[in-house]
C-alpha cells in the first residue's frame, strides 16, 4: 500500500483542481473544500507516523496498478486492499492503547510458511532428523513403567532455562523401543522453541565424523568439537552402542563430556547398555562424570535409580540396572 505524496497530481482522485471544477459550488467554495481534503491527508499521514488513530480521516488512496498503468482508489482509513489476494482488512487497529497492522490473508499465509520452514532450519541445524522431528511430549505413549520418566522430561523441558544454569543432565536407559530416542528428541525440540541451542547427535556416528576430519580438508575436528562442547543441550543418542571401543573413541567421548562437566553444560544421554557395562567398555571416569552430572538416571520403568547406583558403587556391588518395561515410541 502506497499513500498519496502529492494529492494535487494524482489521476483519479479528488484534487483541487477537480473539486474546482465542480458545478454545485461556486469557486471559492470548491477551493476551500479542496484545501480542507489536503490538510486532512497530511494530518492522516502525519497521525499513522506518531501512532495516534483517533486522527485518521475517513479515507485514503491505494495505489494499484492494472494492465500497466498506475490508478489511485479510495478507501475507508484502516482498511487494506491486498490487489493479489482481493482481501480487505482492518488494516489499523488498537490493541493496549498501540496501532497495530494486520497483515491481508496471503501475507499471513507467506509469513505461516515462513515460520516453518525457519523452524526446519533450526532443527537441522540442530542435526534432528526428520524421523525424530515427529518425537513430541504430546505423542508419546505413557504408562506405568514410563511415566515417571515421561514427567522427569517434561519438567526438565519446561525449567530447561534453570537447569541450563546447574548444568543438570539425564540419562535415559531402556531397551530398544521403549521410548528413550523419543523423549529426548520431544525435550530437545522444546528446548529450541524457547530459544536455546541443542544438537542431537548419535554416538558412533559422532565418532566417525570427527574420524573423518583427519581426511578432509573442508571439515575440522576442533569446529565440530566446538559445537558439541559449547552447544547449550548436548544429546548423545545410543551411548555404548559398539560392542567394544578403541583407546581414541575412549579418549574423545570423555574429552567431550569432561568438557561440558567442567562448563557445566547438560547432556541427555540414551543406552540401552547398564551402567556397569558402560564402565567396562568406556571406562571408570567417564562413569563418574556422568554419575556426578546427572540429576536422574531414569530406566524406562518409571524406577529412579540414581540413589540405588549409588549406594551399590559405595557398597561395591553389582550396578546392574534391567529396565522391564515401558511404553512405545
Amino acid at each position: 500500500m502506497e499513500r498519496m505524496k502529492d494529492p494535487l497530481t494524482l489521476p483519479g482522485t479528488a484534487t483541487i483542481s477537480s473539486i474546482a471544477a465542480g458545478k454545485d459550488m461556486d469557486f471559492s467554495q470548491r477551493l476551500a473544500e479542496a484545501r480542507r481534503r489536503v490538510e486532512e491527508i497530511k494530518r492522516e499521514r502525519l497521525a499513522l507516523q506518531e501512532g495516534r488513530l483517533s486522527d485518521l480521516r475517513e479515507e485514503h488512496y491505494v495505489k494499484f496498478e492494472v494492465n500497466g498503468q498506475v490508478q489511485y482508489r479510495l478507501y475507508p482509513a484502516g482498511t487494506y486492499y491486498c490487489p493479489r489476494c482481493k482481501d480487505l482488512e482492518k488494516l489499523y487497529y488498537r490493541e493496549n492503547g498501540q496501532i497495530r497492522a494486520r497483515p491481508c490473508s496471503c501475507v499471513q499465509e507467506r509469513l505461516k510458511v515462513g515460520r516453518q520452514q525457519g523452524w526446519e532450519r533450526k532443527l537441522s541445524s540442530a542435526r534432528l532428523r526428520r524421523k525424530f522431528r515427529k518425537r513430541t511430549f504430546a505423542n508419546f505413549h505413557v504408562s506405568s513403567g514410563t511415566r515417571i520418566a515421561y514427567e522427569a522430561a517434561r519438567d526438565y523441558a519446561e525449567n530447561f532455562a534453570t537447569y541450563l544454569r546447574t548444568g543438570k543432565s539425564l540419562v535415559f536407559l531402556g531397551d530398544v523401543g521403549r521410548g528413550k530416542t523419543h523423549l529426548a528428541a520431544a525435550i530437545l525440540q522444546e528446548v529450541l522453541r524457547q530459544g536455546f541451542d541443542g544438537i542431537f547427535v548419535v554416538v558412533i556416528e559422532l565418532l566417525n565424523e570427527i574420524r573423518d576430519t583427519y581426511e578432509r580438508s573442508d571439515k575440522k575436528e576442533g569446529d565440530l568439537l566446538q559445537a558439541v562442547k559449547e552447544v547449550d543441550l548436548l544429546v548423545l543418542d545410543d551411548l555404548a552402542a559398539a560392542e567394544r571401543f578403541t583407546e581414541w573413541e575412549k579418549g574423545k567421548l570423555y574429552e567431550i563430556i569432561n568438557a561440558r562437566y567442567e562448563d557445566e553444560k547438560p547432556i541427555i544421554i540414551t543406552t540401552n547398555r547398564t551402567i556397569s557395562w558402560i564402565e567396562d567398555r568406556l571406562g571408570k571416569k567417564v562413569v563418574d562424570r556422568l554419575l556426578e552430572m546427572c540429576g536422574d538416571i531414569l530406566p524406562l520403568d518409571g524406577e529412579n535409580y540414581r540413589e540405588k547406583i549409588a549406594e551399590d558403587m559405595r557398597m561395591g556391588r553389582n550396578r546392574e540396572l534391567l529396565p522391564v518395561e515401558g511404553g512405545t515410541g
